[in-house]
C-alpha cells in the first residue's frame, strides 16, 4: 500500500511543475489560402500550398504554413 500512495502524491505534484499551456483561439490561427497563394512564386512554394489545402490535421496543417511562410521569406529576402 505505501507504494500506491507515493504514486498519487507524484501524480498531484505534476501539475505544478508541469501547467497545462493556454487554449490557443481558433481564429487566431487562421490563415486566408487566397493570400498564401497570391505569395507562391516557385513550384516548392505551390507544392507545399497544394499539401496546406489537403492536410486534414490541424496541426499538421499550421505547420506546413510555419515552413511556407519561411520558404517565402527567404526567397523575398534573396531577390532584393
Amino acid at each position: 500500500m505505501p507504494h500506491d500512495a507515493k504514486k498519487t502524491k507524484k501524480f498531484k505534484l505534476r501539475g505544478l511543475f508541469r501547467p497545462t499551456p493556454p487554449s490557443v483561439k481558433e481564429k487566431d490561427t487562421k490563415v486566408s489560402l487566397s493570400a498564401l497563394r497570391k505569395m507562391a512564386t516557385t513550384k516548392e512554394q505551390e507544392d507545399i500550398l497544394k499539401r496546406i489545402e489537403d492536410e486534414t490535421i490541424s496541426s499538421v496543417r499550421d505547420a506546413w504554413i510555419d515552413y511556407f511562410l519561411k520558404i517565402t521569406k527567404r526567397s523575398q529576402c534573396k531577390s532584393d
